[in-house]
């Protein structure tokens, strides 16, 4: 097997993880606000979109991001990182669209990718300069944990959580 065979393979099903755990829901409990540190299914699920089209789109693929026309075309921040401070309502058949549209540049992308360019050297901004298989592994531990915390806030609305 080709390493980009595999690495599309891993973020095709994390990517459908993330999806899982986005669906089952209606707004109040997408948006619903945890106690203590806990960030809502709707942040987190901005967060994870939002990675994926900052880590594939602009960071290994060298596009414009997507969330900028999208964000405040929602009433949501022009900036993505500032989800964590916004308290307004995230509406979370728009963001699923979103979070849809970012997965499929992404996957397109990959599978552009030869075994060569997994080994080319990009800067990530905030790990310095590593290279493009180091991204696709980063993207894909990163929206699998949000993933996960996104399981777990459902779960403690008495909702079912991780898909399995």
């Amino acid at each position: 097997m080709k390493a980009t065979d595999y690495a599309k393979s891993q973020i095709e099903q994390v990517f459908g993880l993330l999806n899982k755990c986005a669906e089952g829901m209606d707004e109040a409990q997408y948006n619903f606000s945890p106690p203590g540190t806990c960030n809502s299914v709707a942040k987190s699920h901005v967060h994870a979109a939002s990675g994926i089209d900052f880590f594939l789109i602009r960071m290994l693929k060298g596009g414009d991001m997507l969330w900028p026309g999208f964000g405040p075309a929602h009433g949501l921040p022009a900036n993505p990182q500032e989800i964590w401070g916004y308290d307004g309502v995230i509406p979370l058949a728009a963001v699923q669209e979103f979070s849809a549209k970012a997965q499929k540049v992404a996957l397109e992308y990959i599978a552009t990718l030869s075994d060569a360019d997994l080994d080319r050297e990009v800067d990530t901004q905030f790990f310095g300069k590593k290279s493009a298989g180091w991204v696709l592994q980063l993207l894909g531990m990163h929206t699998a944990g949000h993933a996960g915390d996104m399981a777990t806030v459902k779960g403690m609305q008495g909702l079912k959580g991780l898909p399995f």
